[in-house]
């Protein structure tokens, strides 16, 4: 079960990034035209949409959705990424999500959905940060960077 190891709420619309111990393990089982999964208060659904050749969910990028059921969805186009709130029974809010090893591949939090009970239990016993690059050791070595008129790379 992925565990919480940090919360960062960063920038004017006060966007909530996530820090997990492990990224959720979704496996989706079909509900109506989606495919929805939860891993301990977090969640995931895809909704089914017919592709043409101009309008392809994830522009068309074929992957692999694993189901509940042991089987395989193979997606290319016509799952878009959507209808999360209409699939849970419990109220939901959308997050930036990541664990410390991704943060240090490539500085990118991924799109999540988490249910608004965990994230305030969590704030209950913990402190926010606002410091969103905090574990980009890249941004760090920037900032040095530039105190010597080095361009810095942010590339992953």
């Amino acid at each position: 079960m992925p565990e919480i190891k940090d919360v960062i709420i960063h920038g004017s619309y006060k966007q909530v990034s996530v820090v997990l111990d492990e990224m959720p393990k979704f496996l989706y089982e079909r509900r109506g035209n989606c495919l929805f999964a939860s891993d301990d208060g977090f969640y995931d659904c895809y909704y089914y949409d017919r592709p043409s050749k101009n309008w392809q969910a994830f522009a068309g990028r074929k992957f692999d959705i694993p189901m509940k059921d042991g089987s395989i969805e193979r997606a290319y186009g016509q799952w878009w990424d959507g209808k999360h709130q209409e699939n849970t029974t419990e109220p939901i809010t959308h997050i930036g999500i990541a664990t410390i090893e991704k943060l240090d591949s490539c500085y990118v939090f991924s799109s999540g959905n988490i249910s608004i009970a965990k994230l305030e239990a969590w704030l209950e016993k913990n402190e926010s940060s606002t410091e969103y690059y905090k574990y980009d050791k890249r941004h760090n070595k920037a900032i040095v960077a530039n105190n010597k008129n080095v361009a810095p790379d942010f590339r992953c």
